[in-house]
């Protein structure tokens, strides 16, 4: 096992020290991998740059030998020594959903950035140890003891951020004999009563669809800031969102923007989490790990979140549609739907998924995703006379992955698609997820059929936006496929 010590050290109050106790196993050569990248944000994120002061010595403190031979990964010499000890300072003064941060206050890390592990070994176990004030609280999805955390190899602590701080707010409910968990830190959450009912909803909702919650405890770690912010990111049994401004937290639209991200985040619990593409099955830290699936991961996620709050009845259909909207406006505004696919964008989340890029280049796997998994659950439900939809297709999905212990294609998804659908999807994959141009004219289709249209809207400025409006007499074959659609389960 390694054991990992974590300080703060009054000298370098920006970082974070960091020293950890690895065991040679008779080695003459040890090589120490950092993670280049971290799950849920699929591009290289290069962490060895946050790195300085990096030292190695065995028991009696003297200085070993080594190299770096990559960006992140450190060549160490261990000739005649059973144990020896790294020590350097991380840089933690990014507060966001994915990253590391650091005052007089707390420490929260997300160790896929800052710890390492031995290469051919990621099955060994570890053990992080936090050096803070007694009074101090933790928070985190692995095994606690005191101020020590435990995990069985590499990939679980990888994948668990950690609150440790002075001060923080903390509410649980039970739900199908799972404990949710809010953690807050930051300051105190304005409308913590309102969030526990309404995430109680949406969360019986999702696990309905998936008919289980795979997880015994589930963590709502929430880092509140002062200014305006955005972000969230999933992780096995929990998840870190940070918001802001705190001040405008309870405020109606914040409020319910805080739920949207919220859910999002939740439905990972199962899609990504466990229902995931083969091609992160398992992860390989140290490059990059391609796959075209992002519109099922995100945007199938995506589309999910906000139809869990409308269907739960935590949101209201002006609500709903409101969010739609904004996602349509998105899609029609972007002519990069004219010259790349979904399935290549999410190939090149690798490249530059995460920032605008080149004008009319792209499209976002989450919006682009979000309209191809609107569109497929309206053609499962006309096709099946509303027996069946798009929820099915998960809950199957679901089991014949995590449930079998293997990852996914896109030809699995396809061939679940048309076995609930009993109708082709070729058509769907070819011209929606592997063509361009097409998935505007099928979504405009596929709002029709629900009675809808997307009407244009202009402002003073020339700004261009969409509003999904109701016919005022849809036909009847419209009207029984929104109520289809529209149906809790």
């Amino acid at each position: 096992m390694i054991k990992h010590i974590v300080r703060q050290d009054p000298k370098e109050p920006k970082f974070v020290q960091i020293v950890s106790e690895i065991s040679t196993l008779g080695s003459n050569r040890t090589l120490l991998q950092l993670p280049a990248w971290r799950p849920g944000r699929y591009e290289l994120g290069n962490f060895a740059k946050n790195i300085k002061g990096f030292k190695v010595y065995d028991h009696s403190e003297k200085e070993l030998n080594f190299k770096k031979i990559s960006k992140d990964c450190w060549e160490i010499e261990t000739n005649e020594v059973a144990y020896f000890y790294i020590s350097y300072y991380y840089y933690a003064q990014q507060p966001d959903a994915g990253a590391c941060y650091v005052s007089n206050e707390m420490i929260y890390l997300n160790p896929v950035h800052c710890f390492m592990y031995v290469s051919g070994r990621i099955e060994e176990g570890h053990q992080v140890k936090f050096e803070v004030p007694s009074d101090w609280k933790i928070a985190c999805q692995l095994p606690i003891n005191g101020m020590e955390l435990s995990a069985p190899n590499f990939d679980a602590l990888a994948d668990s951020p950690v609150f440790v701080a002075a001060q923080m707010q903390h509410h649980s409910f039970s739900l199908n004999q799972t404990n949710f968990h809010f953690w807050f830190v930051g300051g105190e959450y304005p409308v913590l009563e309102r969030l526990a009912a309404d995430t109680q909803k949406y969360a019986a909702w999702q696990t309905n669809l998936f008919g289980e919650l795979p997880c015994k405890d589930f963590h709502f770690m929430y880092l509140l800031l002062p200014t305006v912010f955005r972000h969230g990111v999933e992780h096995m049994d929990s998840t870190v969102i940070a918001m802001g401004p705190l001040a405008e937290l309870g405020n109606e639209d914040v409020y319910h923007d805080f739920l949207a991200i919220s859910s999002h985040e939740l439905f990972h619990l199962w899609n990504v989490k466990r229902i995931r593409p083969v091609e992160l099955l398992p992860y390989d830290f140290t490059k990059e790990n391609y796959s075209r699936l992002g519109y099922v991961y995100e945007g199938v996620t995506t589309y999910y979140g906000d139809l869990a709050l409308w269907l739960s009845g935590v949101w209201n259909w002006e609500q709903y549609s409101a969010s739609l909207s904004g996602d349509l406006s998105k899609h029609l505004n972007n002519e990069g739907r004219n010259f790349y696919c979904v399935a290549e964008s999410s190939f090149d989340t690798w490249l530059d998924g995460y920032v605008p890029g080149v004008p009319g280049r792209k499209v976002s796997i989450y919006t682009e995703g979000l309209v191809a998994a609107l569109v497929a659950d309206v053609m499962l439900i006309e096709a099946t006379n509303g027996k069946k939809r798009l929820h099915d297709v998960m809950k199957v999905l679901y089991e014949r992955t995590w449930n079998q212990g293997v990852g996914y294609t896109q030809e699995m998804y396809q061939s679940i698609l048309e076995e609930i659908a009993g109708i082709s999807f070729s058509s769907y994959f070819s011209e929606l997820i592997e063509g361009k141009g097409h998935l505007e004219n099928c979504l405009l289709e596929s709002l029709f059929k629900l009675g809808l249209s997307a009407e244009k809207q202009v402002d003073v400025t020339g700004i261009v936006t969409y509003r999904i409006v109701k016919f005022m007499n849809p036909t009847i074959s419209q009207a029984q496929l929104f109520d289809f659609w529209s149906q809790s389960h």
